[in-house]
C-alpha cells in the first residue's frame, strides 16, 4: 500500500474543527414583496375581523398587504398603517369585485383569502381570474351559507378542526385546511390592572370575571349573569362584558341582558363598557375569562386570554380546547351551574404559572396559504436538503444530481448554512442549479421561500432529502391544495422519531404526522425497514448507490508499511469517535504500529465534542493518529487504507460504508439501520454486536492480522456494490419514480 503523508500536528486542530462560516454560499432568496390580498365582508368589531387585521399588521413589514372590504359598518376596527384598503362600491359590488379580481390576478398572485364572503361575491372575484379561498370562522351553526356553495372553491380554510369535521360530515369533498390563529399578546403596562379597574369603577381587590365578544344570542350572556348572581353571594364578584350589540338580534340581546341583570339584582355588579378597540389591553383587569358560547369556531378571546396567562373557563364547543394550554377549563354548555361555579372558583384559586404559545408566529400560516396559487405544474423536481456539508447524505444527493443531470429538470434547495463550498462548486460545474431558501434558521422563512419558489418555477414534485421535520410539515400542509407531489427520502427510523417528537408543534399548526403521511405521494426508504402506519402503502425502497472509484482496489496480501484504520465521517457524538479512540488504545497493545486516520471534522454545533476528541487523542497526535479534516474526495482516497471503521447511533444507509466497499476496503461497522444489508457479516465485512472497545479492537485485529481474509472481504464487498448499489441503479430508480408521478400532467 502506498504511504500516506501524515498531517502535521500543528494543523490538527483547524482540520478537526470546522470553521464557523462557509467560505462561499450561493445567493439567498430575496423576496420581491409579493402582494397578499384578503377580502372581508366588514371590519365590524368581531373576532374574524381581528384575526384578519392581526395577520395584516404582522405581514406588512415583509409583504405588500391589501384588504378588500365589502361593506361599511357604524363601528369598525382601526386599520394598521401600511395596509392598503379598497372599499367596494356597494351599488355595483359584484362588477367591482370582478374588476378587482382581474387587477389582483394581473399583479402575479391571484390568491385571495375570503373571510365571511358569500358565494356570489367569491364568484365575482373568480370571474376576474382570481383564486378566492373561503375561510370559515365559526361552527356550522354560525355559517353564513350552506356547505354546498363551497364545492366550487379550490380549497377551504377553517379556524378549527371541529369546523373541518363538520364540513366533511356535510359531504363536502373539497380539500380543507385548518389554521389555528394563536395571537401574540402584548406585554401590558405595570399599572394596567388598576387603571382599567379604576376606569370601570371596580374595587381594587374584587374578583372580576371578564367576557369579550359582541352581545348576541350565540354568546349566551344570560347564563353568565346567573352564575354571577350565585357567586356574588359569597365572593365580592363582578362581571365585565367587553363588547356591544351588532344588528337587530344584538340589540334585542342587549336589552334582555339589562333586564335580566336588574331582575337578578346584580346590575350594580355588571359593567358593560361596550366595544374596546384593543380588548387585549384590558385583560390584566380580569381574574378569569368566562366564555359561555353555544357554538364557536375557535374563540379569539379565549386564545388571547390564555396567551396572556389568564385562566379561562369556557364551553366545550367547536374548536375550544383543540390547542392545549395551562389554565383552560372546558365544560358542556348545558352542564349544571354548580359545575360552572366550581370551575370558576378553581380557576381563581389556581391561575396558570405561565402564558401559552408566547411568540408562536401562527400568522405565518395564513401567509403560506396566500403564497399558494393555482398554477399549471410542469415536470420537474425540487430537492430540499438541510445543507451541503461534508456528510454522506449530501454526497449521495450530489452523486444523484450528477447522474440525473441532463435527463430531467430539477434543482436543489438548501435550507441552512453549509460549512464548505465544495459541493456547491461541484454542482455548479455540473450545471445543477442550487436555490438558497432563506438567510435565517426560521422554519417559516424557509417554508415561505420554498412555497414561493415552487409556485413560480411550477415544480410538480418536491423531494425531501434530510430536512428539518418542521419544514416538511409546513410545506406538506401549505402545498396540499396546489397538487404538488411530495416525496420523502427517509434517512432511517430516527427521522420518524424526530417527526413524532414535534407533537406540540403539530398541534399548533393543526397538521400532524398522520396527515403528513397521508399527503405524501411516496416515502422512499433506503433499506428494507418498517415505516409509519400511515405511510406503509406508499413505500418504495431505493438503496443508495455510489460511483466506483477510478483507482483500483488495493491488494491486501501485498504487504504494507503500517496498517491504517480509517474513520470517514463528521466528528460528532452520534459517530462514537471517543469509543473508537478507546478501542484503538486496546488495539495498540497488540498492534502498536497501526495508524488511525480521521477523515472528517466537527461542525460548529459539535465543537465542544471535537475538543473532547482532541483531548482523548492526547500524545498520539501526529504519531499514530492523523486528522485530515473534511476530505471531499474520500472515495478516491479510501483504497490507501487497510480497514474502514464506521460506527453510528442511528444509521440509515451510510454512504461511507458503500464507498469503502466500492474501494475494496474491508468494513467493520455496528449493526444499525441498513448497514446489515451492505455489510454481510463475514462476507463483505464484520458487524459488531456491541460498542465495547474490546470487541471493536478484536474485529480490527481480525482484518489487520489476516491479509488473505481482508482480501476476500475486499473482493466480495466490491462485487456487492456493483450488483446492488451501483449509481446507475440508484439514478434509474429515482428517474422512474419521478417520471411516473408526472403521467397525468398536461404535456
Amino acid at each position: 500500500m502506498d504511504s500516506v503523508e501524515p498531517v502535521a500536528t500543528a494543523t490538527i486542530i483547524p482540520t478537526l474543527l470546522a470553521p464557523e462560516r462557509a467560505e462561499r454560499q450561493p445567493p439567498r432568496f430575496a423576496p420581491d414583496r409579493p402582494t397578499l390580498t384578503a377580502a372581508i365582508a366588514t371590519l365590524a368589531l368581531g373576532g374574524a375581523e381581528r384575526i384578519v387585521l392581526d395577520w395584516a399588521a404582522h405581514c406588512a413589514a415583509r409583504y405588500r398587504v391589501r384588504l378588500i372590504v365589502l361593506r361599511k359598518t357604524a363601528a369598525e376596527w382601526p386599520v394598521p398603517p401600511d395596509i392598503a384598503v379598497t372599499r367596494i362600491d356597494e351599488a355595483n359590488s359584484l362588477s367591482h369585485l370582478t374588476a378587482i379580481g382581474a387587477e389582483i390576478t394581473a399583479s402575479g398572485n391571484p390568491s385571495i383569502l375570503c373571510h365571511l364572503l358569500k358565494s356570489g361575491e367569491r364568484k365575482a372575484l373568480a370571474l376576474g381570474g382570481a383564486w378566492p379561498i373561503p375561510v370559515l370562522h365559526n361552527a356550522a351553526a354560525g355559517w353564513i351559507e350552506e356547505a354546498e356553495t363551497l364545492a366550487a372553491a379550490p380549497y377551504v380554510i377553517t379556524v378549527s378542526r371541529a369546523a373541518q369535521k363538520e364540513l366533511r360530515a356535510s359531504g363536502l369533498r373539497t380539500p380543507c385546511a385548518v389554521v389555528h390563529h394563536l395571537p401574540r399578546t402584548p406585554v401590558p403596562r405595570a399599572d394596567a390592572r388598576m387603571q382599567w379597574r379604576a376606569r370601570w369603577a371596580l374595587p381594587p381587590d374584587a374578583c372580576v370575571i371578564g367576557m369579550i365578544g359582541a352581545v348576541k344570542p350565540q354568546k349566551d350572556y344570560p347564563s353568565a349573569l346567573r352564575l354571577l348572581a350565585t357567586l356574588a353571594t359569597h365572593r365580592d364578584a363582578y362581571l365585565v362584558i367587553v363588547g356591544g350589540p351588532i344588528g337587530r338580534d344584538g340589540m334585542l340581546a342587549w336589552s334582555a341582558l339589562l333586564t335580566l341583570a336588574q331582575y337578578l339584582r346584580v346590575d350594580t355588579r355588571v359593567r358593560l363598557p361596550g366595544f374596546v378597540v384593543h380588548a387585549t389591553d384590558c385583560l390584566p383587569a380580569f381574574d378569569v375569562l368566562l366564555n359561555t358560547s353555544r357554538y364557536e369556531g375557535l374563540s379569539i378571546a379565549t386564545l388571547e386570554a390564555l396567551a396572556a396567562g389568564l385562566p379561562v373557563v369556557a364551553s366545550a364547543v367547536g374548536g375550544q380546547g383543540e390547542i392545549a394550554a395551562p389554565g383552560l377549563t372546558l365544560l358542556a354548555p348545558d352542564a349544571a351551574s354548580v359545575a360552572w361555579l366550581h370551575a370558576i372558583q378553581h380557576a381563581l384559586d389556581h391561575p396558570p404559572h405561565a402564558p401559552a404559545w408566547r411568540g408562536f408566529p401562527s400568522h405565518r400560516l395564513w401567509t403560506l396559504f396566500h403564497l399558494v396559487r393555482k398554477v399549471d405544474l410542469q415536470p420537474g423536481v425540487l430537492f430540499v436538503t438541510a445543507n451541503l456539508n461534508a456528510g454522506g447524505a449530501q454526497r449521495s444527493l450530489c452523486n444523484l444530481a450528477h447522474a440525473l443531470s441532463g435527463t430531467l429538470r430539477f434543482e436543489i434547495a438548501v435550507c441552512g448554512e453549509s460549512s464548505s463550498d465544495y459541493f456547491y462548486g461541484r454542482l455548479e460545474r455540473a450545471g445543477v442549479a442550487v436555490f438558497r431558501s432563506a438567510a435565517t434558521r426560521d422554519c417559516f422563512d424557509h417554508a415561505e421561500a420554498l412555497v414561493h419558489h415552487v409556485m413560480t418555477q411550477r415544480f410538480a414534485t418536491l423531494c425531501f432529502w434530510n430536512v428539518d421535520a418542521k419544514i416538511k410539515l409546513l410545506l406538506a400542509k401549505a402545498l396540499s391544495p396546489a397538487g404538488v407531489k411530495l416525496m420523502d427520502v427517509s434517512p432511517g427510523g430516527y427521522a420518524f422519531e424526530e417527526m413524532r417528537a414535534l407533537g406540540e408543534f403539530q398541534q399548533w399548526i393543526a397538521f400532524d404526522e398522520r396527515e403528513y403521511h397521508a399527503q405524501l405521494h411516496t416515502l422512499v426508504l433506503k433499506y428494507r425497514g418498517d415505516a409509519p402506519a400511515g405511510a406503509r402503502g406508499k413505500v418504495q425502497t431505493i438503496p443508495n448507490g455510489v460511483p466506483l472509484p477510478a483507482r483500483a482496489p488495493v491488494d491486501h496480501t501485498s504487504g504494507h508499511a503500517a496498517p491504517r484504520v480509517v474513520v470517514s465521517g463528521r466528528i460528532a457524538p452520534s459517530k462514537f469517535v471517543l469509543e473508537i479512540i478507546a478501542a484503538m488504545r486496546v488495539l495498540w497493545q497488540r498492534h502498536p504500529r497501526v495508524e488511525l486516520h480521521l477523515l472528517g471534522r466537527a461542525e460548529p454545533r459539535h465543537a465542544a465534542y471535537g475538543r473532547e476528541v482532541l483531548a482523548a487523542i492526547g500524545g498520539e497526535l501526529g504519531s499514530r493518529v492523523f486528522a485530515h479534516g473534511a476530505v471531499f474526495d474520500a472515495p478516491e482516497q479510501l483504497s490507501q487504507y487497510t480497514v474502514s471503521l464506521i460506527l453510528g447511533e442511528h444509521q440509515g444507509s451510510p454512504n461511507a460504508v458503500l464507498e469503502a466497499l466500492a474501494a475494496g476496503v474491508p468494513v467493520v461497522a455496528n449493526d444499525s439501520g441498513g448497514t446489515r444489508e451492505m455489510v454481510i457479516n463475514g462476507r463483505t465485512g464484520i458487524l459488531l454486536r456491541t460498542m465495547d472497545a474490546a470487541e471493536i479492537a478484536a474485529a480490527l485485529a481480525r482484518v489487520i492480522g489476516d491479509p488473505a481474509y481482508a482480501q476476500r472481504l475486499s473482493r466480495a464487498g466490491r462485487r456487492h456494490v456493483e450488483t446492488h448499489h451501483s449509481m446507475r441503479q440508484m439514478s434509474a430508480s429515482y428517474r422512474t419514480l419521478f417520471e411516473s408521478s408526472w403521467r397525468n400532467l398536461p404535456c
